[in-house]
Parts: C-alpha cells; structure tokens; sequence
C-alpha cells in the first residue's frame, strides 16, 4: 500500500495514552518524503499509519509541507495481521544481500526478530553498520503485509552466546544438514502449544562437527528433506512451516 506510513509515538502532536479520533498526527523525515514529493500529496488526501505493534491509523492531511505534514485521524482499527507466536531466527551470518531477503521474507511470514550469530565456517563478515538498513527493509516488509509488530534485526552474537540464548525459548528448532530421520512437521505436530520458537540455520559455510554436536544437545535437531537448501532459504520454508502449522 503506497499510503501506509511507519511513525513514531512522538509523532502524534497530543501525546496520551489512548489515540483518539480527531487528535494529529506530525509526518516527517523521509516518511513524508515519500508523500509529499514522491507521491505528491495534497490536503485532503488520506493516509494510513501505524508504530511498532499499534493499531492502524487512516488520517486526511490538513498541511502538507516540504519538511513536515499534518495528518488527522478519522479512524482507527485494530490490525489483524501481527503474529500470535513469537518466532526469533538465529541466522549463521550470510552475505548482506542474502540476510536481506531473509528479513523480508520472514517479515512477510511472521517472525519478530532475527539474531545473526558468527560460527566457525562463517564467510561473511560482521558489519553491524547494515543493521539500520535490515530494520528499514523491517519497516518496508510491514507496509506491504499490513502487520504493525516490527521484525527487528539485531547486531551479529557469537555462537557461544548464541547458544546461552536458546535456552528460553519453548522449542529450538535446529536445521541440521547431517540429520537423516527426525523431520520437522513431525517435532512440530508434537510441539502444537509452542508459543516461543527459535529457528537455529548455519550460514553459507554450514557448522564444524563440534558446533553440530553442541548444538544438538541444546535444540531439536531436524533434517529439511532429500535436497540441501541454501542458507537463504532454509530459514523461509522452517519459518512458513512453524505459522503454517501452529499460528492458528
């Protein structure tokens, strides 16, 4: 949706618990950009907003300017589109432009944070100066998927702490190249309550037999099938598994 628009709390001129009709909203940055300029934008035009994990806010522009424009709200309805489990991917750091399309995809398909972790075989290099780049392609991908719970990348771990920070979660599901029996709509048909899932996928250069082995003792350990997939699309079909199979 071309007017969908991603604020900030701040960016509501009355700031107050409860957003009412009638109360303004302040669009600026490259937001109004886009709208202005972009899409040309004129008084009278109607909009949609929404911050992270809000309602959807549908507002008409009453001041429209090169810096900022002034939008207010003439309803407001819940969305229906944020995720109802809490999935964290944990991601074998993969080239920029593969880690890209994961944020996007996985976005799209409903999972709220992805964690990046440096292995043995890791090729890529730590560049945690993309990290604003993954968060605005978060921001974009909800745009297009009416979800308002952003997906938020956080800056590359080890895989020592990566492996400290699965212990939370209700299952880990950990994509093993080596694994030949355990399938993971079987783990998941026996998991169904699962409301906190980790989904643990190497990168490009896959794990040492010594991380497989730590790792195997701290998650499930699933085979995705006769065919190895990249480390781009292993974390999309698990992801699209686990909504498909235990959202609803």
């Amino acid at each position: 949706m071309d007017k969908r628009f991603y604020i900030e709390k701040e960016n509501f001129i009355t700031q107050k618990e409860n957003i009412q009709i009638g109360d303004k909203i302040i669009l600026s940055g490259e937001e109004n950009n886009h709208f202005s300029k972009v899409l040309r934008g004129k008084v009278g035009d109607s909009a949609e907003f929404f911050y992270d994990g809000s309602d959807f806010y549908t507002a008409t522009a009453i001041e429209v300017g090169k810096n900022t424009s002034v939008f207010e709200i003439v309803s407001i309805s819940p969305c229906q589109s944020n995720p109802n489990i809490s999935v964290t991917l944990f991601q074998g750091l993969p080239k920029l432009d593969k880690l890209e399309l994961i944020t996007q995809k996985l976005c799209e398909i409903g999972v709220i944070k992805i964690i990046p972790f440096i292995s043995k075989f890791t090729i890529a290099k730590e560049n945690s100066g993309k990290i604003d780049r993954l968060n605005k392609i978060s921001i974009s991908a909800c745009k297009q998927c009416g979800r308002t719970k952003l997906l938020k990348v956080e800056s590359p771990i080890k895989f020592d702490k990566m492996l400290e920070d699965i212990s939370s979660f209700d299952m880990v599901i950990f994509a093993n190249e080596k694994e030949n029996e355990k399938a993971l709509k079987t783990l998941l048909q026996n998991n169904l309550n699962a409301q906190n899932i980790a989904i643990v996928v190497g990168s490009e250069g896959g794990f040492s037999d010594d991380e497989i082995q730590r790792l195997s003792k701290n998650a499930s350990s699933i085979t995705l099938g006769k065919r190895i997939l990249r480390t781009e699309t292993a974390p999309i079909f698990i992801s699209s598994m686990v909504f498909g199979l235990l959202e609803n």
